[in-house]
């Protein structure tokens, strides 16, 4: 009898049916009960971490400025500002800035669905970072790895932030979160640039913080802010409707306290490596190409050598961030990439790391972008799910082992 499973594709789903000899594995995200929000939230306020209560932080408040993340993170930012009313609803100077680093400006819509029933409320006083905007950039110094800190001028004003995050796997900082609000969260150009061009160190990895330079830039970028008083809430979720960790208070403390329980929720443990690994990429990832990467990277930690890797996302937005696609065309081969990484531009840490899993897998993708798009990103192009399967088995064997690899951007399998 053949194995028949059925993966999401944006809004619909795609069916595909395995010899029955294929040894298949569905790791799919598991059940992690946790709180309601209100609940979770109250629960992290009343526990702050290294630092006072909310209340007490606020008592003295001249201008708070709070910082919250863009769409492509899983950060419930409307219904935490639902908890958070009776802290700020009497703040008279009250601000808040789109940490989007190099993500596109939100949109209306978009800033509807982060600020929820708050935004007509809050309307003039909600601002987007622009990391093209000199203007609005104060510089702060240079990190021992040589990236130059320049941050909104919002963050410099404030006499009090806020920051409001979520932390999940990462795939070259380790984890999101913390730091990344702010690097490269409200930094400019050049600074996430250079900390980017880091990601090509062999240990800047998903789950890696010790050791990790991109980290240790973010780290440092936050200690030229050691005179401004910040609170933060981070929360961890698994795109449920409760969280499943709501960690307030410092924000280093609150940041690798969310890191410790994102591992229990994020990583899921396999026996094996795999001659097969399909990615199925979820939202917000599934997006954009751009955004693609993270699902890659999580999937070769499940790999075998000379495994295949079968991206699937519809990326309904094309392809987001294109700086990297450019930079594709000064690379006839992609073999050329692997002995150019001194000449660094933004975005050639994807192509990078791209071609890194290249030399020793075969990538494919199923999406909805032009076949012409994925190639120049040396991605593999392939019509449906279900060709990409029959093409790779028969290369492989009717007896390999298959791992389908749900929510890939954030799931991360773990030996």
């Amino acid at each position: 009898m053949t194995m028949e499973f059925e993966v999401p594709f944006g809004e619909r789903t795609l069916s595909v049916s395995l010899p029955p000899e294929t040894a298949v594995t569905i790791l799919s995200p598991a059940e992690q009960g946790g709180l309601p929000l209100r609940e979770a939230l109250k629960e992290g306020l009343g526990h702050p971490l290294g630092a006072e209560s909310l209340d007490y932080f606020l008592k003295d408040c001249e201008h708070l400025l709070v910082l919250v993340n863009d769409l492509f993170r899983r950060t419930p930012t409307a219904q935490i500002l639902r908890g958070l009313d009776p802290y700020l609803r009497n703040i008279t100077q009250l601000g808040f800035l789109v940490a989007t680093g190099l993500h596109p400006k939100p949109s209306p819509e978009d800033l509807k669905t982060i600020f929820g029933e708050y935004l007509e409320r809050y309307r003039g006083r909600i601002h987007s970072h622009d990391c093209d905007d000199d203007k609005q950039l104060v510089s702060y110094g240079k990190t021992s790895l040589g990236t130059e800190v320049n941050i909104h001028r919002l963050v410099c004003e404030a006499s009090h932030i806020l920051t409001i995050s979520s932390v999940e796997p990462h795939y070259f900082s380790g984890f999101t979160g913390g730091r990344k609000m702010f690097l490269p969260g409200v930094s400019s150009r050049r600074a996430t640039q250079n900390n980017h061009a880091l990601a090509l160190s062999e240990r800047a990895q998903p789950l890696s913080l010790e050791g990790n330079p991109v980290h240790q830039d973010m780290e440092e970028a936050l200690n030229f802010l050691g005179d401004k008083r910040i609170f933060s809430i981070q929360v961890v979720s698994a795109n449920s409707e409760n969280l499943q960790g709501c960690f307030c208070g410092d924000i280093r403390e609150a940041f690798y306290s969310a890191v410790e329980r994102a591992k229990e929720i994020f990583t899921r443990k396999v026996k094996q490596k795999f001659d097969i690994v399909v990615a199925v990429v979820g939202p917000p990832l599934d997006k954009n190409l751009y955004q693609i990467q993270k699902s890659m990277e999580h999937a070769k930690m499940a790999l075998r050598e000379s495994g295949i890797v079968i991206l699937v996302s519809p990326c309904h937005q094309g392809v987001g961030n294109d700086e990297w696609l450019k930079l594709s065309e000064k690379f006839p081969s992609w073999e050329e990439v692997l002995t150019s990484s001194k000449e660094w531009s933004l975005g050639f840490h994807k192509l990078y790391r791209t071609v890194q899993l290249k030399s020793w897998a075969q990538i494919w993708g199923v999406t909805s972008l032009p076949p012409e798009i994925l190639r120049r990103v040396y991605i593999e192009p392939k019509e449906s799910l279900q060709r990409a399967l029959d093409e790779a088995i028969s290369i492989k064997g009717k007896g390999c082992n298959l791992l389908v690899l749900m929510d890939a951007g954030h799931q991360v399998p773990v030996l």
